[in-house]
C-alpha cells in the first residue's frame, strides 16, 4: 500500500513538474521583454544641465517634468516593421511668457544596432519635417530609451532673476520608458 501511495505521489509530482516547465510565455516569441525593441515608450524624464524652478513653487528640479506638464504626452512607438511614430512636446517661450508648445507627431523609419548585451541597442530614428531630414540616435538600455540633445542650439526653459521665462543654453536628456 505504501508503494502505491509513493508511486501516486511520484506521478503527481512529475505531472506537476511537466505542467510548470512546459508552460512558457507564448507572447515573447523567444525574447525577453527588455530585449524587445518594439513597443510604446512614454516620456518619463527631461533632464537638464542644471536644476530650475520653472514653475516657481520654491523647489528646483533637474527633471523638467517636475516643473511643467507640457511634456506629459511625449512618446515614441516603435513598430515591428521598423517604422515609428514620435510625438514631440515641449515648452514655448514668447516675450518672457511661457506655455506648452503645440505637440506634433512625426513618422519615419528606425534602425537598431544591437550591443553586446542583448537588452541594449543603438536606435536611430529618421524622419522628415518641413523638408528637412532629421536623424536622432537613442540609446536603449533594457526598457528605456534616452536621447541627449547636446548640440550648440540645445536649450531648456528657466527663469531669470526677475522671474521672466527664458531659454538657457545647455544639454537636455530625454528619457522614455516602455
Amino acid at each position: 500500500m505504501k508503494k502505491i501511495k509513493f508511486n501516486v505521489l511520484l506521478c503527481s509530482l512529475a505531472i506537476a513538474g511537466l505542467t510548470f516547465t512546459s508552460c512558457s510565455d507564448d507572447d515573447s516569441n523567444g525574447t525577453s521583454d527588455d530585449t524587445r525593441i518594439e513597443g510604446t515608450y512614454n516620456l518619463e524624464e527631461v533632464n537638464t544641465a542644471a536644476s530650475t524652478d520653472f514653475d516657481e513653487d520654491g523647489d528646483a528640479h533637474i527633471n523638467q517634468m517636475e516643473e511643467s506638464s507640457c511634456y506629459n504626452s511625449g512618446k515614441i512607438i516603435l513598430n515591428s516593421d521598423n517604422t515609428f511614430e514620435y510625438t514631440v512636446v515641449g515648452i514655448l517661450i514668447d516675450n518672457g511668457e511661457a506655455g506648452c508648445a503645440e505637440s506634433y507627431t512625426v513618422n519615419g523609419v528606425y534602425t537598431a544596432e544591437p550591443a553586446s548585451n542583448p537588452s541594449n541597442a543603438l536606435i536611430t530614428l529618421t524622419y522628415s519635417r518641413n523638408g528637412e531630414t532629421i536623424t536622432r540616435q537613442f540609446t536603449k538600455i533594457g526598457d528605456e530609451l534616452s536621447w541627449n540633445d547636446d548640440t550648440i542650439l540645445s536649450a531648456y526653459p528657466d527663469r531669470d532673476s526677475e522671474g521672466t521665462a527664458i531659454m538657457t543654453p545647455g544639454s537636455v536628456e530625454y528619457v522614455y520608458e516602455r
